[in-house]
């Protein structure tokens, strides 16, 4: 039996043993629990005057089913979840490591390089978030986390299924923080996921600068409304360019995410003899080795100048500048 949080002292929810709290926003309550045997869980639990709502539960338990077909490596999985009854819960795997706010503020801002890998990332968080119909409404640095220099996109407690077709206005409920809201978010219209591609187009000004791309509070928020531009002193050009990109005004100029990894790839591999690090460090360089012996498995027609009829083809395709790890990335992505 779940015990509902008054006095900041619950113990249970759910079959969970309460460890402590971890954060308080406007949906709600996170806390730390740990399963029967043990495994550590984040456990967001909606606060009880929203929780009686009809229409609540009913979108909470639209928005649940809806992320339970979400599988990104850079989202945390559901673990279980609470839909019917108060109290509202959702159980994910609980990540350890710092937030991207935490360590741009400690370490300052990161190198480029790790700021294209951590947008290219993100956009592929969310180009599988929106393919499920969800959109999140609130990216930004202290809602990703750095796992082995990698980022998880948490905490969709205010996140909305894009089949929901009717407007609820919640009381007292924060629909965004300032400084990440996009200007169609902050006129109370109905979103869209080109709201997340701001809010990523924000975190990521924020991780190459170390500061707020419009500043904080409501001024960062006037400031987007009046189409100022953002901050971005010091950003090389053509990422610079992706992410104004991003902070476009008007919804339909901002790419789509899918986009923004095939554009945010196509930096990183501009960068001679590196690998794509992740937002924690650059990963070891690793000594090239020789390719092994050609195997053709497509001869070429007879006379042809190279026996293989695929070589001519793909020594143009690299040659053009795909690599051959975009190639394998492609690849890879395809056959999911």
């Amino acid at each position: 039996m779940s015990t509902y949080d008054r006095t900041d002292r619950t113990d249970r929810i759910g079959n969970f043993t309460v460890v402590r709290t971890l954060g308080n926003g406007g949906m709600g309550k996170v806390y730390l629990c740990r399963t029967p045997g043990g495994q550590r869980l984040a456990v967001k639990v909606i606060r009880r005057d929203l929780a009686d709502l009809h229409e609540i539960r009913q979108r909470f338990a639209r928005e649940v089913d809806a992320l339970l077909d979400v599988h990104s490596p850079y989202t945390v999985p559901v673990y279980a979840a609470e839909t019917v009854r108060p109290p509202l819960w959702l159980a994910t795997r609980y990540v350890a490591g710092p937030t991207l706010e935490a360590r741009v503020s400690g370490e300052g801002p990161l190198p480029e390089p790790q700021v294209a890998a951590l947008g290219c990332m993100l956009a592929e968080a969310l180009s599988e978030v929106h393919a499920r119909g969800v959109i999140h409404r609130d990216v930004k640095p202290s809602n990703i986390i750095l796992e082995n220099g990698e980022p998880r996109l948490i905490d969709f407690g205010i996140a909305r299924t894009t089949a929901a077709t009717k407007r609820l206005t919640l009381p007292g409920a924060v629909l965004g923080t300032h400084g990440y809201m996009a200007p169609e978010q902050l006129l109370g219209r109905e979103p869209t996921p080109a709201v997340d591609v701001f809010a990523l187009g924000a975190v990521l000004a924020y991780a190459a600068t170390g500061r707020p791309a419009f500043g904080t509070g409501l001024p960062a928020s006037i400031r987007i409304l009046e189409g100022r531009s953002p901050f971005l002193t010091g950003v090389s050009t053509p990422l610079a360019g992706l992410i104004a990109a991003c902070l476009s005004t008007a919804a339909a100029d901002r790419p789509l995410p899918h986009l923004l990894v095939t554009a945010l790839s196509g930096l990183l591999g501009t960068e001679p003899g590196t690998e794509p690090g992740g937002a924690g460090g650059g990963r070891e360089r690793t000594e090239p080795v020789p390719d092994p012996p050609h195997r053709c498995h497509l001869p070429a027609r007879s006379g042809a100048g190279d026996p293989c009829a695929l070589r001519p083809i793909a020594s143009r395709l690299l040659a053009s500048g795909l690599s051959r790890s975009l190639v394998q990335k492609a690849v890879l992505h395809h056959a999911r």
